[in-house]
């Protein structure tokens, strides 16, 4: 088996720990979690689905903004 380190917002993790029994229950949820992203990769992968490019990715976030939203307007405000 694999095995990797990740890391967690203590701030975040506080906020969810009550929703677990204790440290090991938080450990069994996370490995759960991924493995169901992994077989759904693996699933995809297999359909020959190909992994989004990065400007699909983009306008998949870009769908969640406000229709108002002015991008170019934000931008000048950024710099």
């Amino acid at each position: 088996m694999c095995t990797y380190n990740i890391s967690v917002d203590d701030a975040l993790m506080e906020r969810v720990r009550p929703a677990f029994a204790d440290n090991a229950a938080i450990g069994r949820w996370m490995q759960a979690q991924i493995e169901t992203l992994l077989l759904q990769m693996a699933a995809d992968t297999k359909q020959g689905r190909m992994q989004k490019s990065l400007s699909g990715r983009l306008r998949g976030i870009a769908s969640h903004a406000p229709k108002d939203f002015d991008y170019k307007k934000e931008l000048e405000k950024r710099f």
